[in-house]
């Protein structure tokens, strides 16, 4: 078995902007122009769960034409240090978006989102699940960022409102239909549970200051549900060693008391370790704590970093590229590839040309759908000709492969040079 590294992050951002410099959130050093041993060191995939970002209509208009901000912020902090976004989903305040390493963008399959709305009985997105999963080396994984009912007296909604995002929120993935069937599942979100009631808002200052973590973990709800099986049963969370998140006054670390403060913001797992016969999948949480420092909601933002076991060497519905060679500026060049026994063509599958830096899966320049063969030829190799006046600039350059019926990247070539005709 190899092992992939994660980032979740999850925080309620108060409807504001991206205000403050995130590279320390994500635990990425500011500089991008030097490439530095430490990227090596960072996770290969992060995931951003953001709630209450702004969803006034015509906030939701503009995400529809440009880039949500939160989730362009994000990825500019990480696009320099070989990141891509591989996909996003949003309900009206909920964005869950996720970031891998490009070396990995081909070895994802079956992207499918996911969302359940809880708000008003089911009927409103203001409460719900943004919720996306794929499969990585041939693990399933599902991340579910969710927002649940508020209020020191919304223990049962909030019970509710878990239940409801489990049942309803399914996926076209026969074997993974349900959040639960996945081999991982990272849960986060502003999950609003409070702490028991007979505690004044004082009281759990001074336990704060005591740093007595014990104590307020002995009169967590989450913690209570999950004992009681209520909700989040079969979900693990580590030890919080960390502040309650909520609620400050926006622009400080001083709690307001007008709430009680609480850990409402979370981060918890599921791994079905015996999921495959002779190996055994598993889960290591190396940190789980806030970051202080953001000021900007009445919220903390939380972080958890993971390293989950997938198989070695893994190959499945590949498509492989040979080598591209030089093309022309304004006159494309050729293409030649093979694609796997395994895989099963359609109509809707195209081959995409990307800048060699991409940042983000929409970033493509021109793109060709793919030839289909003749009923029985069984032809796997292909070739094709690129001849698109868009390509206009000189550089290196990337192909992928996309795959309509599987929803994923199949393939990806080496950089390739584009020069000019003088050149």
């Amino acid at each position: 078995m190899d092992t992939i590294s994660m980032c979740c992050v999850t925080w309620n951002v108060e409807t504001g902007w991206p205000e403050q410099d995130l590279h320390n959130l994500l635990g990425i050093r500011k500089d991008p122009v030097i490439k530095r041993e430490s990227d090596d060191l960072l996770p290969d995939i992060y995931v951003v769960s953001l709630q209450e970002v702004k969803s006034q209509p015509q906030n939701v208009v503009m995400d529809a034409l440009f880039e949500e901000p939160w989730t362009l912020a994000f990825r500019e902090v990480v696009g320099p240090h070989d990141y891509v976004k591989i996909s996003t989903e949003r309900l009206q305040g909920l964005v869950t978006t996720v970031y891998v390493k490009r070396k990995h963008v081909h070895h994802i399959r079956d992207i499918h989102t996911s969302v359940t709305r809880t708000g008003f009985g089911g009927l409103w997105g203001n409460k719900g699940a943004a919720s996306i999963r794929f499969t990585l080396y041939g693990c399933s994984v599902c991340v579910v960022n969710c927002h649940l009912a508020a209020h020191d007296n919304g223990y049962k909604e909030r019970v509710e409102n878990f239940n409801a995002i489990i049942d309803y929120s399914t996926f076209p993935v026969p074997e993974t239909s349900n959040i639960l069937f996945h081999d991982y599942v990272f849960w986060m979100g502003d999950l609003n549970f409070r702490f028991e009631s007979h505690l004044t808002g004082e009281e759990i200052v001074q336990l704060i200051k005591a740093s007595d973590w014990g104590s307020l973990m002995e009169v967590d709800e989450l913690i209570k549900a999950q004992k009681s099986g209520d909700a989040f049963s079969m979900l693990k969370e580590e030890r919080l060693s960390f502040p309650p998140t909520y609620k400050y006054k926006e622009g400080t670390s001083t709690y307001d008391l007008a709430r009680r403060p609480a850990w409402t913001d979370r981060i918890l797992h599921q791994v079905h370790v015996d999921a495959y016969e002779n190996v055994k999948l598993g889960v290591e949480q190396s940190s789980y704590t806030h970051s202080g420092s953001y000021t900007q909601s009445d919220h903390k933002p939380v972080k958890a970093n993971f390293r989950i076991k997938v198989f070695a060497n893994h190959e499945e519905r590949c498509v492989r590229f040979t080598c591209i060679g030089t093309w022309l500026v304004g006159e494309g060049g050729p293409v030649k590839f093979t694609i796997d026994a395994d895989v099963t063509t359609s109509t809707w599958d195209y081959v995409a040309l990307y800048k060699a830096d991409f940042t983000c899966m929409q970033q493509y320049i021109t793109y060709m759908y793919v030839p289909q063969p003749s009923p029985g030829s069984g032809q796997r190799t292909f070739q094709m000709v690129f001849n698109d006046e868009l390509l206009q600039h000189p550089g290196m350059y990337r192909l992928l492969y996309y795959s309509g019926k599987y929803s994923s990247y199949l393939g990806m070539s080496d950089p390739f040079p584009v020069l000019t005709r003088q050149d």
